[in-house]
């Protein structure tokens, strides 16, 4: 008899143990009365054992079975063998666990645990029980349908509401958990535990208490935002070859002009007695170096006294030639305006044009223009243009490849008698990739997209996967593709949203004042939109620490006066409120496609324009 009184009293636990880590829901119960506040600080007594089958004294009215354990959680059993504990309706029970002090979550010693039906809790130790929504990292326990509770540590249990940081417990009205009997009811709106401790239990036959494993570390969350994709690698490697060259040798010094047929400047600096260009001015007609049809120029970095830089009678192959200042054009092909063999430019970097930088004159004829790198310029390549020398009749085919484009209004401004292709444009600060007008005229063409001279188009052929946007060079909002929209009129959110441009469902539009940013348009029902707030990307101090300091949020106090929006203005980075747009900010700087608008004749002081935009930070 006596042996048989042992041997039912080494069993019994571990019949508890098992029926208390049940991971099915209890019933639903009566609703009960509102339970009583755990007094602030309150300990329960350490290696206390409460009867098996005994009441707890939890103000919950859960029963406790256990075993040399501690008390049970709201609403459900505890099946403590070793001093752990299991939450309401079937939470896994953590092995040789204590229960946490300030707002009741459970102190887990061996990393986090995923009962039965819940959701993946995360790094940090903490318990997503049955049903239950994910735990947030910090160490609270969501069980049994309830809300996710906040970082902190309190419980919602079976359906109960969110609880806010260190807040108080939500329980439901009753449920009868396997396990263990609930009462009628379940404390409704129990204030959390304050500081309390449950001292671990001695622990009973039926269970050796677990070492535990090594508690999990929470990962690391990242406040930082910026774009998620990194910059093409084409167009990394093509900005390392096209970096800016040193002059070698002694300075050439050309008066007037110079005609040639080939010409090999040998990497050295080339000054001339012409217009000075530094200043972009717009009345150059002379060029330094004259090309006969078929000639070619090549290893020359220019001055600033150019006048109107090279013409070529005919064809012509232009090669490693820079100029850090432009006055009208940077180079004319097809001066005399017939026909001509293809021509070829290359290798070549170009940087303060007000208009075009490469203008395409004569009848029928093919241009070549790759490994090229321009940086503030009204448009890389220009078409004929207003009287610009061409038949109303004459087709120009044109290859643009390989370019970085920093400060363009247009990469391509086109005449809808010609075929232009684009492919590896990597570009910053640059509205439009190509744009069509009609013939001889300055007037956009309606056949582009959205009815616009811009984008795609039966003179314009190009992909999204031909375009790179240079996403290195930006931060403060996420981005997750490089490819360039076709425009700012064709690709618009908002109020006055386009329609989505096919192969440009997802693209990138520029924003902030001095187009200084991206924002990420994306395709939705068949129109674009953009983040309402916060979707721009500016510019950042690594890239350009000037810009990024002047257009900081901080600077808004600074706007005082109210300005004319693409007006001439007088100090470079003043801020100014929008007269026109009530909430928009105005900053004055170069404005890509507003370089003529400005007046004076030095650069870049007066090249500058009020740019007005909605808040952009």
């Amino acid at each position: 008899m006596q042996k048989s009184a042992r041997l039912l009293a080494l069993l019994l636990p571990l019949a508890v143990f098992a029926t208390g880590c049940s991971s099915s829901p209890g019933s639903s119960g009566a609703a009960g009365k509102t339970g009583g506040s755990v007094s602030s600080g309150g300990t329960s007594t350490q290696g206390g054992t409460v009867a098996s089958g005994g009441t707890s004294s939890s103000p919950n009215g859960g029963s406790t079975a256990a075993t040399g354990g501690n008390t049970s959680a709201s609403g459900g059993s505890s099946a403590r063998t070793g001093g752990t504990s299991t939450a309401s309706g079937g939470s896994t029970a953590t092995a040789g666990g204590t229960t946490s002090a300030s707002g009741g979550s459970t102190a887990k010693t061996g990393g986090a645990t995923t009962a039965s039906g819940g959701s993946t809790a995360s790094a940090g130790g903490t318990t997503s029980a049955s049903g239950g929504s994910t735990a947030k990292t910090g160490g609270t326990t969501t069980a049994l349908g309830g809300s996710t509770t906040a970082s902190g540590g309190v419980t919602a249990t079976l359906g109960g509401s969110t609880a806010a940081t260190g807040g108080s417990t939500a329980f439901p009205a009753g449920g009868t958990a396997t396990g263990g009997n609930t009462p009628a009811g379940g404390s409704n709106g129990g204030s959390a535990l304050s500081g309390g401790s449950s001292a671990g239990g001695t622990t009973a036959r039926g269970g050796t208490t677990s070492a535990g494993g090594s508690t999990g570390t929470g990962g690391t969350t990242s406040t930082s935002t910026g774009p998620s994709v990194t910059v093409s690698s084409a167009c990394t490697t093509l900005e390392t070859k096209l970096a800016w060259p040193t002059a070698k040798g002694s300075t050439v010094t050309i008066s007037g002009t110079k005609s040639v047929t080939t010409y090999d400047g040998g990497g050295a600096l080339h000054e001339g007695t012409l217009n000075d260009c530094s200043i972009g001015d717009q009345s150059s007609t002379k060029a330094i170096i004259e090309v006969a049809d078929g000639g070619s120029v090549s290893n020359v970095i220019f001055g600033k006294n150019i006048g109107d830089g090279i013409h070529c009678l005919g064809s012509c192959t232009i090669d490693n030639v820079w100029y850090p200042y432009i006055c009208d054009d940077a180079i004319t092909i097809n001066k005399d305006g017939t026909a001509s063999k293809a021509s070829t430019i290359s290798n070549s970097g170009f940087k303060g044009a007000r208009d075009k930088t490469i203008q395409h004159n004569g009848g029928d004829s093919t241009l070549n223009i790759t490994n090229v790198y321009v940086e503030v310029a009204g448009k890389l390549y220009r078409s004929c243009g207003s009287g610009g020398g061409c038949t109303t009749s004459a087709k120009h085919t044109v290859n643009i490849s390989n370019v970085v484009a920093i400060g363009v209004d247009q990469v391509a401004g086109v005449s809808e008698n010609d075929q232009v292709t684009l492919s590896n444009i990597c570009a910053f600060r640059t509205a439009t990739l190509c744009n069509t007008y009609k013939v001889n005229s300055d007037t956009d063409s309606t056949k582009g997209a959205n009815g616009t001279g811009e984008g795609p188009s039966p003179n314009c052929s190009y992909q999204g996967s031909d375009t790179h946007a240079l996403v290195d060079r930006v931060g403060g909002a996420a981005l997750s593709t490089d490819v360039l929209c076709p425009g700012s009129n064709s690709a618009k959110s908002g109020s006055t949203a386009t329609a989505c441009i096919s192969g440009f469902d997802s693209c990138l539009k520029v924003c902030a004042p001095g187009m200084y940013g991206f924002k990420q348009l994306t395709c939705s029902g068949g129109t674009y939109t953009s983040p309402a707030t916060g979707g721009c990307a500016v510019v950042t101090s690594a890239a350009d620490g000037a810009a990024a300091a002047a257009l900081a949020s901080s600077n808004s106090s600074k706007a005082t006066s109210s300005v004319s929006k693409n007006t001439s203005c007088s100090t470079e980075w003043a801020w100014g409120t929008d007269s026109s747009t009530t909430g928009n900010y105005c900053v004055c700087m170069e404005k890509p496609g507003y370089y003529q608008k400005s007046t004076g004749s030095a650069q870049p002081a007066t090249w500058i324009v009020w740019d007005c935009q909605s808040p952009w930070w």
